[in-house]
């Protein structure tokens, strides 16, 4: 073993031995006291402004607010839902909302009242509803109990 292997190997043995002490010995403080004493102090802090805060009274709209903000939401501020239109011209056609489109090579999806469809897969509203093609622009819709394809074209949305 060479000089410099030796130099490595001690280095690395008082590596490991500085970090056993350090790690496995219970830390203690100048006064010998154990760490979790040190936060007593703290829990007095607290119970002092919360004695503070139960003097204040709140205004109504101050508990206005509280309450709406415990309360459960009943609707969802970030949920955008798509509100169908019903079809001009189509009389019996439920309410259809094309509104997304999305190519991904040989697959091409479709976003119809807020739900994805591809080629061939049966439509959530209606029991005898197929999408039958997916263009950037339109969908086109079977009705397989009438017998009639339903074109329904993109809903352009801007903000």
């Amino acid at each position: 073993m060479s000089k410099r292997e030796k130099i490595i190997i001690g280095v690395m043995v008082f590596s490991i031995l500085f970090a056993l002490v350090y790690f496995l010995t219970p830390a203690m403080t100048g006064s010998g006291e154990k760490p979790g004493d040190q936060y007593t102090g703290s829990e007095k802090i607290i119970q002092e402004i919360a004695a503070e805060l139960k003097k204040v009274a709140a205004s109504p709209n101050e508990n206005y607010i509280i309450a709406r903000a415990e309360a459960a939401w009943t609707k969802d501020p970030f949920y955008k839902k798509v509100q169908p239109a019903p079809v001009k011209g189509q009389a019996g056609a439920p309410d259809i909302v094309y509104s997304g489109f999305v190519d991904m090579g040989e697959k091409k999806l479709a976003v119809i009242n807020g739900s994805t469809y591809q080629v061939g897969d049966k439509l959530d509203f209606g029991t005898s509803f197929y999408l039958r093609s997916v263009e950037p622009s339109r969908v086109v819709i079977v009705d397989k109990q009438n017998q009639r394809n339903i074109v329904i074209k993109l809903k352009d949305e801007s903000f």
